[in-house]
């Protein structure tokens, strides 16, 4: 079972495995900050599992050009994100089987390390209960989810398996 662990508890882990990067999503990318839950990678994208989550199975697609806002990005590269975030939340709601998904794509001017980047990307968010917000997904006040090995192995294989099954 994940546990949860406080906003500043997430913050000092993230920040003890990779200090406080200019983009911390390119960061991601170049594998500098921890461990990364890799379900589909190819030349221009990456879909992940975030390591701190406000519910569990969430999902994260990022291009891997260093886009920071809508206008920089191509039609084509939107296109692929898209493509690929619809495909991630098919394979969450098959794999975890949420009430329904919450798709946002975020980013902060303020280059914060929580659920927000200057990074164009999109979260993909499970959602259990009738009474989920999108300021309950989004805000790490009442603490994000980790797993431990064995929980973010398994997790991720289950999407790798799923993701291999749909086009």
């Amino acid at each position: 079972m994940p546990t949860l662990i406080s906003r500043d508890e997430a913050l000092r882990r993230i920040r003890s495995e990779g200090g406080r990067p200019e983009c911390l999503m390119c960061s991601i990318i170049d594998r500098q900050v921890g461990e990364v839950h890799v379900i589909y990678e190819d030349a221009t994208s990456l879909v992940m599992l975030p390591r701190y989550v406000r519910r569990w199975g969430h999902v994260m697609i990022v291009p891997k050009a260093h886009v920071l806002s809508f206008a920089d990005a191509s039609p084509e590269l939107w296109a692929e994100t898209s493509a690929l975030a619809h495909r991630a939340a098919r394979i969450v709601e098959a794999v975890m089987r949420p009430r329904r998904c919450y798709m946002a794509s975020t980013g902060s001017s303020a280059g914060e390390l929580t659920q927000s980047s200057r990074h164009l990307h999109v979260h993909v968010v499970p959602l259990y209960s009738a009474d989920d917000r999108p300021s309950d997904i989004f805000s790490w006040t009442a603490g994000v989810y980790v797993g431990d090995p064995h929980e973010w192995a398994t997790l991720r294989q289950r999407y790798v398996d799923a993701w291999s099954r749909t086009a």
